[in-house]
């Protein structure tokens, strides 16, 4: 009888998602399962540590995307606050000055169509008008960069 040597030997491993294990449908990395809503309105996030103001920059049933100086890691937990709503979620990623974060409980259709009307009567100036702005501040001297 021959003996079978261990490196002839393949051995082929099968890896099985977490979501398959949770029974919830695997959404492929990168796309989103839900279109998102373009907003620009003044936010909040609330980590246990502190509050940071952000800008809402798109949303969906499942997450946000938002503008901030503020340094996040991903994996954070954090509450993202806006007009009368939030949210909890998870941050997935931060890149640019901009964070992704994935919401733990999808929110319910009236909160994005809330938004949405909120977004039109509320909407925060664009960059351009903002920078505008913080210049002439600067240069009045109320303001220091």
């Amino acid at each position: 009888m021959r003996e079978t040597d261990p490196s002839d030997c393949h051995v082929r491993r099968r890896t099985i998602s977490r979501a398959a294990l949770e029974n919830r449908p695997v959404v492929p990395s990168g796309r989103r399962s839900q279109s998102r809503l373009r907003v620009r309105l003044p936010a909040r996030i609330e980590t246990l540590a502190e509050d940071f103001q952000v800008i809402l920059a798109d949303l969906s049933g499942n997450g946000a995307r938002f503008l901030t100086d503020a340094r996040l890691t991903r994996g954070s937990e954090v509450v993202l606050a806006w007009g009368r709503h939030e949210a909890f979620g998870e941050v997935v990623w931060c890149a640019h000055n901009q964070c992704g974060l994935a919401f733990v409980e999808p929110l319910d259709r009236r909160v994005l169509l809330d938004t949405r009307a909120l977004n039109d009567a509320a909407q925060l100036p664009d960059d351009r008008a903002m920078l505008k702005q913080i210049a002439s501040q600067w240069v009045r001297g109320v303001r220091r960069l």
